[in-house]
């Protein structure tokens, strides 16, 4: 093979190799950008839609959430004059890393989220669609949760 070909070639694909590693980086900038916003959107989901903190975070003495404990779990604070028949849950789980979260897999939760299984009253059953139930389940996964001791 001549020596300009040979040299034709070294370059095309260093070029092609430069042009990979170039992309690469944004490659990973647009996927950290979608778990950022896979994030937000759980965190959204989880606070403003669905409302699980109103059960699954304890209160302060005054009434007010307690986001310290945020999702740590929490007694019921509401109990219906009439109960519904089955199971009533007098505490609400921690969803967080230190409980729900690493309990059950991502598989089971997403499953859990879009299915609308029925749990234990008062926990109402939920059918999100899948993408917003992993954002949901991404949500829960990134909060540590209580600390061990």
């Amino acid at each position: 093979m001549p020596t300009k070909i040979k040299l034709a070639m070294i370059l095309i694909v260093a070029a092609l190799i430069g042009g990979l590693v170039a992309i690469q980086p944004g490659a990973r900038a647009v996927a950290q950008g979608d778990a950022a916003a896979q994030l937000k959107r759980g965190e959204y989901l989880v606070h403003e839609v669905a409302r699980c903190i109103d059960c699954h975070t304890p209160r302060t003495a005054d009434g007010e959430l307690d986001m310290t404990k945020l999702l740590q779990g929490a007694p019921t604070w509401f109990t219906p004059k009439i109960k519904p028949k089955g199971k009533w849950e007098d505490r609400a789980q921690d969803l967080t890393m230190s409980g729900l979260a690493s309990k059950w897999g991502e598989e089971r939760l997403v499953k859990f989220l879009s299915t609308g299984q029925k749990a234990d009253a008062p926990m109402p059953a939920y059918k999100l669609t899948v993408e917003d139930a992993k954002a949901v389940v991404a949500y829960l996964r990134s909060l540590p949760g209580k600390k061990k001791s």
